[in-house]
């Protein structure tokens, strides 16, 4: 229904909200669900690109390259899969042992 006030609006979009909460809820755990494994997925497929050791998911990092606005882990919570995908792809995967000597390369220099 078409409202000529942006209050009344508004209103009718919250009364819908918490008539359906618990659906958006759900809709929300599921796409966060689908982000974690989609993440989890790209880790453990993903050799380490420093030493070329395929380790599972949680061995992995991402490494960022260039301007890095977010967390990966923020990102699967808040964002949406193509601003996942933009945040990736600034970023190499390796393993944990790389991930921390390149760190440690970077401080020294």
């Amino acid at each position: 229904m078409a409202y000529r006030n942006i209050e009344d609006s508004r209103a009718a979009i919250r009364r819908h909200y918490y008539l359906n909460k618990e659906n958006y809820l759900e809709k929300n755990k599921l796409r966060r669900e689908k982000l974690k494994l989609y993440v989890q997925e790209i880790k453990s497929n993903t050799p380490c690109r420093d030493c070329g050791v395929q380790y599972p998911y949680y061995v992995m990092d991402f490494d960022h390259l260039s301007d890095k606005k977010f967390l990966i882990g923020q990102l699967v919570n808040k964002a949406s899969k193509s601003a996942l995908l933009i945040e990736i792809a600034k970023r190499e995967v390796v393993c944990s042992n790389c991930h921390r000597a390149r760190t440690y390369r970077r401080a020294a220099v």
